[in-house]
Protein backbone atom coordinates (compact mmCIF):
# COMPACT_ATOMS: atom_id res chain seq x y z
CA UNK A 1 0.00 0.00 0.00
CA UNK A 2 2.77 2.44 0.94
CA UNK A 3 4.70 1.46 -2.15
CA UNK A 4 1.71 2.17 -4.41
CA UNK A 5 1.20 5.52 -2.72
CA UNK A 6 4.87 6.38 -3.15
CA UNK A 7 4.76 5.40 -6.83
CA UNK A 8 1.63 7.49 -7.32
CA UNK A 9 3.32 10.48 -5.69
CA UNK A 10 6.44 10.07 -7.82
CA UNK A 11 4.36 9.83 -11.01
CA UNK A 12 2.45 12.95 -10.02
CA UNK A 13 5.66 14.89 -9.34
CA UNK A 14 7.10 13.71 -12.65
CA UNK A 15 3.97 14.83 -14.52
CA UNK A 16 4.03 18.22 -12.79
CA UNK A 17 7.72 18.65 -13.70
CA UNK A 18 7.02 17.90 -17.37
CA UNK A 19 4.02 20.24 -17.40
CA UNK A 20 6.11 22.98 -15.78
CA UNK A 21 8.87 22.53 -18.36
CA UNK A 22 6.41 22.77 -21.27
CA UNK A 23 4.88 25.87 -19.68
CA UNK A 24 8.31 27.49 -19.39
CA UNK A 25 9.23 26.62 -22.99
CA UNK A 26 6.02 28.22 -24.26
CA UNK A 27 6.58 31.41 -22.28
CA UNK A 28 10.22 31.69 -23.34
CA UNK A 29 9.21 31.22 -26.99
CA UNK A 30 6.70 34.06 -26.60
CA UNK A 31 9.45 36.25 -25.13
CA UNK A 32 11.67 35.35 -28.11
CA UNK A 33 9.00 36.54 -30.55
CA UNK A 34 8.64 39.87 -28.74
CA UNK A 35 12.15 40.75 -27.51
CA UNK A 36 14.40 39.10 -30.09
CA UNK A 37 12.44 37.79 -33.10
CA UNK A 38 15.63 37.27 -35.12
CA UNK A 39 17.25 35.01 -32.50
CA UNK A 40 14.80 32.19 -31.89
CA UNK A 41 17.21 30.07 -29.82
CA UNK A 42 17.58 32.65 -27.04
CA UNK A 43 14.75 31.14 -25.01
CA UNK A 44 16.21 27.62 -25.12
CA UNK A 45 19.65 28.90 -24.10
CA UNK A 46 18.13 30.92 -21.26
CA UNK A 47 16.05 28.00 -20.03
CA UNK A 48 19.10 25.74 -20.10
CA UNK A 49 21.21 28.21 -18.11
CA UNK A 50 18.46 28.80 -15.54
CA UNK A 51 18.10 25.06 -14.95
CA UNK A 52 21.86 24.65 -14.59
CA UNK A 53 22.08 27.54 -12.13
CA UNK A 54 19.13 26.12 -10.19
CA UNK A 55 20.86 22.73 -10.00
CA UNK A 56 24.10 24.31 -8.75
CA UNK A 57 22.27 26.28 -6.06
CA UNK A 58 20.31 23.23 -4.90
CA UNK A 59 23.43 21.09 -4.65
CA UNK A 60 25.30 23.85 -2.80
CA UNK A 61 22.42 24.23 -0.34
CA UNK A 62 22.39 20.47 0.17
CA UNK A 63 26.09 20.52 1.05
CA UNK A 64 25.69 23.47 3.43
CA UNK A 65 22.75 22.00 5.35
CA UNK A 66 23.82 18.35 5.16
CA UNK A 67 23.87 16.91 8.67
CA UNK A 68 25.05 13.37 8.05
CA UNK A 69 28.40 13.59 6.24
CA UNK A 70 29.37 9.97 6.79
CA UNK A 71 29.23 7.72 3.71
CA UNK A 72 28.62 4.62 5.84
CA UNK A 73 25.17 2.99 5.75
CA UNK A 74 24.13 0.75 8.64
CA UNK A 75 21.74 -2.16 8.50
CA UNK A 76 19.25 -0.44 10.80
CA UNK A 77 18.91 2.79 12.73
CA UNK A 78 19.88 1.17 16.03
CA UNK A 79 22.63 -1.09 14.70
CA UNK A 80 26.36 -0.52 14.23
CA UNK A 81 26.68 -3.23 11.58
CA UNK A 82 27.63 -1.72 8.22
CA UNK A 83 25.70 -2.48 5.04
CA UNK A 84 28.58 -2.84 2.58
CA UNK A 85 26.50 -2.89 -0.62
CA UNK A 86 24.47 0.21 0.32
CA UNK A 87 27.63 1.97 1.55
CA UNK A 88 29.37 1.37 -1.79
CA UNK A 89 26.26 2.57 -3.64
CA UNK A 90 26.05 5.73 -1.53
CA UNK A 91 29.76 6.49 -2.04
CA UNK A 92 29.46 6.10 -5.82
CA UNK A 93 26.29 8.18 -5.91
CA UNK A 94 27.82 11.02 -3.91
CA UNK A 95 30.98 10.86 -6.02
CA UNK A 96 28.93 11.06 -9.22
CA UNK A 97 26.98 14.03 -7.88
CA UNK A 98 30.20 15.81 -6.90
CA UNK A 99 31.79 15.23 -10.31
CA UNK A 100 28.63 16.43 -12.06
CA UNK A 101 28.58 19.54 -9.88
CA UNK A 102 32.23 20.36 -10.60
CA UNK A 103 31.96 19.72 -14.34
CA UNK A 104 28.77 21.77 -14.60
CA UNK A 105 30.28 24.66 -12.64
CA UNK A 106 33.47 24.67 -14.73
CA UNK A 107 31.42 24.51 -17.92
CA UNK A 108 29.35 27.51 -16.85
CA UNK A 109 32.47 29.50 -15.99
CA UNK A 110 34.09 28.69 -19.33
CA UNK A 111 30.97 29.56 -21.32
CA UNK A 112 30.39 32.89 -19.62
CA UNK A 113 34.09 33.70 -19.22
CA UNK A 114 35.23 32.90 -22.75
CA UNK A 115 31.84 33.63 -24.37
CA UNK A 116 32.16 30.58 -26.57
CA UNK A 117 28.99 29.25 -28.19
CA UNK A 118 26.95 32.32 -27.24
CA UNK A 119 26.56 33.83 -30.68
CA UNK A 120 22.83 33.03 -30.57
CA UNK A 121 22.40 34.26 -27.01
CA UNK A 122 22.27 38.05 -26.74
CA UNK A 123 19.35 38.82 -24.41
CA UNK A 124 18.61 42.22 -22.95
CA UNK A 125 18.50 42.79 -19.22
CA UNK A 126 14.72 43.18 -19.40
CA UNK A 127 14.48 39.79 -21.12
CA UNK A 128 16.66 38.18 -18.42
CA UNK A 129 14.61 39.79 -15.64
CA UNK A 130 11.22 38.73 -17.04
CA UNK A 131 12.23 35.18 -17.97
CA UNK A 132 14.21 34.71 -14.76
CA UNK A 133 11.25 35.84 -12.66
CA UNK A 134 8.88 33.57 -14.57
CA UNK A 135 11.26 30.63 -14.20
CA UNK A 136 11.47 31.25 -10.45
CA UNK A 137 7.68 31.31 -10.17
CA UNK A 138 7.09 28.14 -12.15
CA UNK A 139 10.04 25.99 -11.05
CA UNK A 140 8.91 23.48 -8.41
CA UNK A 141 12.12 23.76 -6.39
CA UNK A 142 11.74 27.53 -6.17
CA UNK A 143 8.04 27.28 -5.33
CA UNK A 144 8.92 25.26 -2.24
CA UNK A 145 10.73 28.33 -0.88
CA UNK A 146 7.86 30.79 -1.45
CA UNK A 147 5.79 29.77 1.62
CA UNK A 148 8.84 30.42 3.83
CA UNK A 149 9.26 33.83 2.20
CA UNK A 150 5.60 34.70 2.75
CA UNK A 151 5.86 33.55 6.36
CA UNK A 152 8.96 35.70 6.83
CA UNK A 153 7.02 38.75 5.59
CA UNK A 154 4.55 38.19 8.46
CA UNK A 155 1.47 39.20 6.50
CA UNK A 156 -1.56 38.49 8.67
CA UNK A 157 -3.81 38.46 5.60
CA UNK A 158 -2.67 34.90 4.77
CA UNK A 159 -3.73 33.71 8.23
CA UNK A 160 -0.90 31.12 8.33
CA UNK A 161 -2.13 29.48 5.13
CA UNK A 162 0.93 30.45 3.08
CA UNK A 163 1.42 26.87 1.87
CA UNK A 164 -2.09 26.90 0.38
CA UNK A 165 -1.91 30.46 -0.94
CA UNK A 166 1.40 29.87 -2.74
CA UNK A 167 0.19 27.60 -5.61
CA UNK A 168 -2.83 29.86 -6.13
CA UNK A 169 -0.76 33.06 -6.32
CA UNK A 170 1.89 31.40 -8.50
CA UNK A 171 -0.65 30.24 -11.05
CA UNK A 172 -2.46 33.57 -11.09
CA UNK A 173 0.79 35.46 -11.71
CA UNK A 174 2.03 33.02 -14.36
CA UNK A 175 -1.34 33.08 -16.16
CA UNK A 176 -1.38 36.88 -16.21
CA UNK A 177 2.24 37.04 -17.42
CA UNK A 178 1.53 34.53 -20.19
CA UNK A 179 -1.66 36.33 -21.16
CA UNK A 180 0.18 39.65 -21.48
CA UNK A 181 2.91 38.09 -23.61
CA UNK A 182 0.32 36.40 -25.84
CA UNK A 183 -1.40 39.75 -26.32
CA UNK A 184 1.88 41.52 -27.14
CA UNK A 185 2.94 38.86 -29.66
CA UNK A 186 -0.53 38.93 -31.22
CA UNK A 187 -0.33 42.72 -31.64
CA UNK A 188 3.21 42.53 -33.00
CA UNK A 189 2.68 39.69 -35.46
CA UNK A 190 -0.22 37.70 -36.89
CA UNK A 191 1.93 34.83 -38.14
CA UNK A 192 2.37 32.86 -34.90
CA UNK A 193 -1.07 31.31 -34.63
CA UNK A 194 0.18 27.86 -33.64
CA UNK A 195 2.36 29.28 -30.84
CA UNK A 196 -0.37 31.66 -29.65
CA UNK A 197 -3.02 28.94 -29.61
CA UNK A 198 -0.75 26.46 -27.83
CA UNK A 199 0.38 29.02 -25.26
CA UNK A 200 -3.21 30.13 -24.64
CA UNK A 201 -4.26 26.56 -23.92
CA UNK A 202 -1.20 25.40 -21.92
CA UNK A 203 -0.10 28.55 -20.11
CA UNK A 204 -3.47 30.19 -19.51
CA UNK A 205 -6.36 27.72 -19.67
CA UNK A 206 -4.58 24.71 -18.15
CA UNK A 207 -2.90 26.89 -15.54
CA UNK A 208 -6.22 28.41 -14.43
CA UNK A 209 -7.84 24.96 -14.44
CA UNK A 210 -5.01 23.64 -12.28
CA UNK A 211 -5.33 26.65 -9.99
CA UNK A 212 -8.99 25.78 -9.33
CA UNK A 213 -7.89 22.58 -7.58
CA UNK A 214 -5.66 24.52 -5.17
CA UNK A 215 -8.31 27.23 -4.76
CA UNK A 216 -10.86 24.65 -3.63
CA UNK A 217 -8.38 23.28 -1.08
CA UNK A 218 -7.75 26.81 0.21
CA UNK A 219 -11.46 27.63 0.46
CA UNK A 220 -12.10 24.35 2.26
CA UNK A 221 -9.54 25.30 4.89
CA UNK A 222 -10.93 28.85 5.21
CA UNK A 223 -14.55 27.70 5.33
CA UNK A 224 -14.65 27.51 9.12
CA UNK A 225 -13.78 31.20 9.61
CA UNK A 226 -15.07 32.87 6.44
CA UNK A 227 -18.44 33.35 8.11
CA UNK A 228 -16.79 35.75 10.57
CA UNK A 229 -16.04 39.19 9.16
CA UNK A 230 -12.75 41.06 9.32
CA UNK A 231 -12.49 43.78 11.92
CA UNK A 232 -12.17 47.28 10.53
CA UNK A 233 -9.16 49.47 11.23
CA UNK A 234 -11.31 51.63 13.53
CA UNK A 235 -12.49 48.60 15.50
CA UNK A 236 -8.93 47.37 15.96
CA UNK A 237 -7.87 50.83 17.07
CA UNK A 238 -10.70 51.01 19.60
CA UNK A 239 -10.06 47.44 20.78
CA UNK A 240 -6.31 48.16 21.22
CA UNK A 241 -5.48 44.73 22.59
CA UNK A 242 -3.71 41.53 21.61
CA UNK A 243 -5.17 38.26 20.39
CA UNK A 244 -6.50 36.39 23.43
CA UNK A 245 -5.16 33.08 22.10
CA UNK A 246 -1.57 33.82 21.03
CA UNK A 247 -1.16 37.14 22.89
CA UNK A 248 0.28 38.80 19.77
CA UNK A 249 -0.74 42.18 18.25
CA UNK A 250 -3.40 42.08 15.54
CA UNK A 251 -3.23 43.81 12.15
CA UNK A 252 -5.96 41.62 10.68
CA UNK A 253 -8.58 40.08 12.97
CA UNK A 254 -11.80 38.11 12.78
CA UNK A 255 -14.83 39.17 14.81
CA UNK A 256 -17.09 36.51 16.34
CA UNK A 257 -20.84 37.02 16.90
CA UNK A 258 -20.04 37.53 20.57
CA UNK A 259 -17.80 40.48 19.57
CA UNK A 260 -14.43 38.97 20.41
CA UNK A 261 -11.36 39.57 18.24
CA UNK A 262 -8.92 36.84 17.20
CA UNK A 263 -6.32 36.16 14.55
CA UNK A 264 -7.94 34.18 11.75
CA UNK A 265 -5.44 31.36 12.12
CA UNK A 266 -5.87 31.18 15.90
CA UNK A 267 -9.65 31.09 15.60
CA UNK A 268 -9.49 28.45 12.86
CA UNK A 269 -7.29 26.16 14.98
CA UNK A 270 -9.59 26.53 17.99
CA UNK A 271 -12.72 25.80 15.96
CA UNK A 272 -11.12 22.57 14.73
CA UNK A 273 -11.02 21.40 18.35
CA UNK A 274 -14.43 22.63 19.54
CA UNK A 275 -17.11 24.97 18.12
CA UNK A 276 -17.03 27.49 20.95
CA UNK A 277 -15.65 30.97 21.38
CA UNK A 278 -12.26 30.66 23.12
CA UNK A 279 -13.16 33.59 25.38
CA UNK A 280 -16.77 33.20 26.51
CA UNK A 281 -17.61 29.66 25.28
CA UNK A 282 -20.39 31.03 23.10
CA UNK A 283 -21.48 28.37 20.58
CA UNK A 284 -20.17 29.26 17.13
CA UNK A 285 -22.09 27.54 14.37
Amino acid sequence: MNRERRNRTENLQRSEAIASLINQIMFFMLCDRWFCPEEKLTGLYALLFYNVICYLLIYTQRLVYLQDMTPVVFISEHSNVRHLAMTATKVMLEFTRAVTFVVTGVFMLLVFGLEQGLEHFNPTWLYIFITGLYFTLTERTCQEKIPSLLTYLKCDFFESLESLWTPVLVRICSSIASGLMILLVFICSHENWILLTSASFINVYMCIKDMDHYWQALMKEKLSIDKYRYASAQELSDYDDVCAICLQPMVWARVTPCHHFFHGDCLRRCLKERPFCPMCKYTLE
